[in-house]
């Protein structure tokens, strides 16, 4: 199953009418995950298998901050709303390790 079928999948999209969207999604966690975990200057051009879950948990992260999924806290008239993951980049951040460890 590849990523975008998975995201759907978790999702329970079972149209194509965020396809785009979500691809987009999947570009910017694929260039984060290479950036943090590979370094800025890495010439991968696709994230490597063991990536891959983080991949496609940080899309979901990121896709459900748009509504109210994955809030830890909401303040109603403070309007103040605490997610699981600060954002997509937080989720990739907390579950890969960086470069700068890595080197």
């Amino acid at each position: 199953m590849d990523a975008l079928t998975s995201i759907k999948s978790i999702l329970n999209i079972e149209d194509d009418s965020c396809d785009s969207e979500l691809s987009v999604y999947l570009e910017l966690a694929q260039t984060e995950i290479i950036a943090w975990s590979f370094g800025k200057n890495s010439e991968l051009t696709e994230v490597p298998t063991w990536t891959q879950p983080v991949q496609i948990m940080a899309v979901v992260s990121g896709w459900n901050q748009k509504g109210g999924e994955g809030e830890l806290h909401e303040t109603v008239d403070g309007v103040t709303h605490t997610f699981s993951h600060s954002t997509m980049v937080g989720y990739i951040h907390d579950n890969l390790p960086s470069y700068a460890r890595l080197a």
